[in-house]
């Protein structure tokens, strides 16, 4: 008789256990679709890297601590900072040395648009939609 309810509680454990992992899987899905929709899949690239956009507000310079490091030393240490609200990226100069040129213009604040090109310091950027590996 201890046999049989030690057996059946260790299969409503294991129930419960894959009710967990499917719930869990369920909600991971539904977030990277809700994060797709905000982000518009978009990404910043370079010649030698991608730097996937994956938060709402990323920092941009040569300091350990940016979320996107650039190590050239004609980029500041905090050089600018991106954000995203509804689909709709902006970049802001947050007091560096060389200023963001967006396109060829220089600028403090500006929406960003697919294929823009980002100079910071002797640094330029693309920004892009992301690109789908297969």
């Amino acid at each position: 008789m201890d046999i049989a309810i030690c057996a059946a509680a260790v299969a409503l454990l294991d129930i419960c256990a894959l009710v967990i992992l499917i719930a869990s899987y369920m909600e991971k899905h539904s977030g990277k679709k809700v994060w797709s929709k905000i982000a518009a899949d978009m990404e910043l690239t370079d010649e030698t890297r991608v730097y996937p956009l994956e938060c709402d507000e990323i920092l941009i310079g040569r300091h350990a601590s940016a979320d996107i490091r650039i190590q050239d030393m004609s980029v500041s240490r905090y050089h600018a900072m991106l954000n995203v609200t509804d689909g709709k990226w902006t970049i802001n100069d947050i007091g560096s040395k060389s200023g963001i040129y967006v396109n060829g213009e220089l600028v403090r604040h500006v929406r960003l648009y697919d294929n823009d090109v980002i100079t910071l310091g002797n640094r330029r950027l693309i920004f892009r939609k992301r690109r789908i590996q297969k």
